[in-house]
């Protein structure tokens, strides 16, 4: 395996571990909700809210993962994977758009997630250069 085949592996398992994270914070978020005083009308509810869209988000995450991992043994499996970095990195904007209309708070997160999600697509980018020269 190449070293671009190898970085798309390992972009993989980080978009990977970053979802079973992200399910797990849900799942966290979701049953440990009601056991939170949280000291505001249906909180416990807002809070379980918020943590169906975070598992929701982790097993977005996740399967961008296991494209990714996929994808670096498979040469079908490259496009997609270019595909949903691309996208996870227009939601990331998107999202830094949206902190700095509402007001402010932290973009570190989503920056280093986009910035993640490129690189992806610059390894699916060179594996397929490699591929196409053979």
């Amino acid at each position: 395996m190449s070293k671009n085949r190898r970085g798309v592996q390992g972009i993989g398992f980080v978009f990977l571990l970053i979802g079973i994270i992200a399910i797990a914070a849900g799942a966290t978020m979701f049953f440990g909700a009601n056991d939170v005083d949280l000291q505001i009308e249906d909180g416990a509810q807002i809070a379980q809210m918020f943590g169906i869209i975070l598992a929701g988000i982790g097993v977005f995450q996740f399967i961008c993962g296991i494209i990714g991992i996929r994808a670096a043994k498979h040469d079908k499996l490259l496009m997609p994977f270019a595909w949903v970095c691309a996208l996870v990195i227009v939601l990331n904007l998107s999202l830094i758009g949206l902190t700095f209309t509402s007001g402010g708070g932290e973009i570190w997160q989503n920056l280093i997630y986009a910035a993640v999600a490129l690189s992806g697509i610059i390894f699916v980018n060179r594996s397929l250069k490699e591929l196409s020269a053979k």
